[in-house]
């Protein structure tokens, strides 16, 4: 899933007294933590946060179950490394022992609750997301936890034949706010508002594949 796009540089808009400056907060975004029955369930606690914001009621438990799912990368008995693909499932268990989940069955489970209000993002630049959030909507991202610097850990074959390459630590967030210098983040690790470097998140997102969703109004 990794681009391997620098990410666009750019200078702190803090660093030029006379701009205008921007601080923008999305009310009503409750943080709700993956720990401790959800382990790796990041993507499925962000998802639940957006609905919850958009109004439904949903426990990140249902949401979880309801995700798609197929096997942990397994050795098979012609020696290949083989597991499930995450554009299409859940690798392994979010209760358990498991990798994750893209953006495109995140975005079909969503549509299920949300019809025709679902927008996927996924490609758009950091200045879309940006506005959204401007708007007065949060977007579920994926990045890494703590941004730190994505690293692939593993290789396999996925049922189609192709390759996926897993990198981690791979994390899912809502993004509830921004400001010149910061990105605000309800963090499913933390089940806290965490605050980041706006333009870490910037390099992380876009190595993890510009992946975002959001709700229209």
């Amino acid at each position: 899933m990794l681009n391997g796009r620098a990410g666009t540089s750019a200078i702190p808009a803090s660093d030029f007294p006379n701009e205008e400056m921007h601080d923008y907060q999305v009310l009503h975004t409750v943080p709700i933590s993956q720990l401790p029955d959800l382990p790796n369930g990041c993507e499925a606690v962000a998802a639940t946060m957006l609905l919850n914001w958009a109004g439904v009621d949903v426990s990140k438990e249902q949401i979880a179950t309801e995700l798609p799912k197929g096997p942990l990368p397994a050795i098979q008995e012609d020696g290949t490394w083989q597991g499930a693909n995450p554009e299409d499932v859940f690798v392994g268990d979010p209760f358990d022992v498991g990798y994750g989940i893209y953006h495109k069955p995140i975005a079909q489970l969503l549509k299920r609750y949300l019809p025709g209000r679902i927008i996927d993002l996924t490609g758009s630049p950091l200045d879309k997301l940006l506005d959204t959030v401007k708007s007065g909507r949060p977007v579920l991202v994926w990045a890494t936890e703590h941004m730190d610097p994505p690293v692939l850990r593993d290789e396999w074959v996925e049922p189609n034949g192709n390759i996926v390459d897993w990198y981690d630590p791979e994390h899912a967030m809502l993004l509830t706010g921004w400001d010149d210098d910061h990105a605000y983040m309800n963090d499913p690790m933390t089940g806290k508002q965490e605050i980041y470097n706006l333009w870490a998140f910037q390099t992380v997102w876009e190595a993890m594949g510009s992946q975002a969703i959001t709700v229209a109004d």
